[in-house]
């Protein structure tokens, strides 16, 4: 081959995906004529022979390695391998996690593909924080069947926090007001029932917890909003609801929001739902 068609190579060596040296390699390339210059991936690397392979492939070309390899046994090997075969290798990820786990005293993890679990779940966490908020006391014009559950409830039932707190746990919650005064839309009749739960709780403590509400709001106290027969019609309605639904029903009485989750997590782990 002619000396100047020849393209040196940095080959990357992962037990991950590689994205995070791809990344650096990129940046680093971007000051050449990266066009000259190849770039070779091997990814998902779990073993001693595949690095063995791998060096005795690079030995051939001209080029040099940069791996990020998590687990030491593989690094070291790596390491040590690269050196007997003459091959240039920079080790993107070892000194930094030694050096962490020097000042810092805690051991790293050495779970390969870490930082891309985490950001989907944080990104899980986001997108559910927002269907939460676009979904609060929603009333039916919005798609339901979107929702990995739907909420329901008479007012004040803690709905709305109990749905954030749901959504910081990466469920998507819709969360619905009953009202005898208004019809509920017709959609939640045909979401599976397991995909929604009713709350309910004691006459008085709803009353109670109104009524503090108003105070809140400097309204007056007396009001139809907290009137015991209207409170009693409100739950009974409700009721007739979740029993025509056929869905799981959540006394929430004196419950705290992490009390009435942990509830929610036992359906939602016996119904597989996410």
């Amino acid at each position: 081959m002619d000396s100047a068609e020849f393209k040196p190579t940095v080959y990357i060596i992962s037990d991950s995906t590689g994205e995070t040296a791809q990344n650096v390699v990129h940046a680093a390339l971007s000051q050449f004529d990266s066009e000259d210059i190849n770039l070779k991936l091997f990814a998902h690397i779990e073993s001693k022979k595949d690095i063995t392979g791998i060096i005795s492939q690079i030995n051939k070309e001209k080029g040099f390695i940069v791996y990020t390899i998590v687990k030491p046994n593989l690094r070291s090997f790596l390491k040590e391998e690269s050196k007997k075969q003459s091959v240039v290798s920079f080790d993107m990820f070892g000194p930094i996690m030694e050096n962490i786990e020097k000042i810092s005293g805690i051991t790293p993890k050495l779970e390969p593909g870490i930082i891309r679990k985490i950001d989907k779940e944080y990104f899980k966490r986001m997108e559910a924080m927002e269907f939460a908020v676009k979904y609060d006391a929603c009333q039916g014009e919005l798609e339901l069947s979107k929702a990995d559950l739907v909420i329901l409830g008479v007012s004040r039932t803690s709905k709305t926090p109990l749905s954030m707190y749901l959504a910081h746990k990466g469920i998507k919650v819709a969360n619905m007001v009953l009202d005898f005064e208004f019809e509920p839309p017709v959609g939640i009749f045909s979401l599976p029932p397991e995909k929604v739960i009713g709350l309910t709780m004691d006459p008085d403590k709803l009353i109670e917890i109104r009524s503090e509400r108003l105070k809140a709001l400097g309204l007056p106290d007396e009001s139809v909003y907290n009137k015991k027969e209207r409170v009693i019609k409100e739950l009974e309605y409700a009721d007739s609801i979740y029993k025509k639904i056929g869905c799981p029903i959540i006394n929430v009485t004196n419950m705290a929001i992490e009390d009435i989750a942990t509830n929610i997590f036992k359906i939602i782990k016996e119904e597989k739902l996410v």
